[in-house]
């Protein structure tokens, strides 16, 4: 009996070293970017470092936009992340960002997916 258990534990700490390994291996991170109402409240978006995606923010007041990753990050002023845009590198404010009515964040080179609806992101 007392072989059984001790097999069983042995495998159990081998899954959990390598679910360890794993994780740290391969950790999830996210580009994380800042909104900024009028009234100072903030609301941060975060995208998968992977890809790339297209957020709306034409029903959200955006007084100021931060890049706080460095990540690639693009301004339009269309609700669908097409035609002319703003890049903002990182560490950068975007002051009066009233323009802004959507957000193309995340690797550069790939093309960006959405965006999936349009909230407020002050009113979730």
């Amino acid at each position: 009996m007392k072989v059984t258990w001790i097999n069983k534990m042995v495998k159990l700490l081998i899954l959990f070293a390598l679910c360890a390994a794993v994780a740290v291996a391969n950790p999830v991170v996210y580009t994380r970017a800042d909104i900024i109402n009028n009234s100072g409240k903030t609301h941060q978006l975060l995208v998968d470092k992977d890809n790339r995606s297209c957020l709306c923010l034409k029903n959200t007041q955006t007084a100021k936009i931060i890049n706080r990753d460095g990540a690639d990050m693009k301004l339009f002023s269309t609700s669908d992340c097409t035609g002319n845009y703003s890049q903002l590198g990182k560490g950068k404010t975007q002051n009066n960002a009233q323009w802004i009515n959507s957000v193309s964040m995340g690797r550069s080179g790939v093309p960006s997916i959405g965006p999936y609806g349009c909230p407020n992101y002050f009113n979730r």
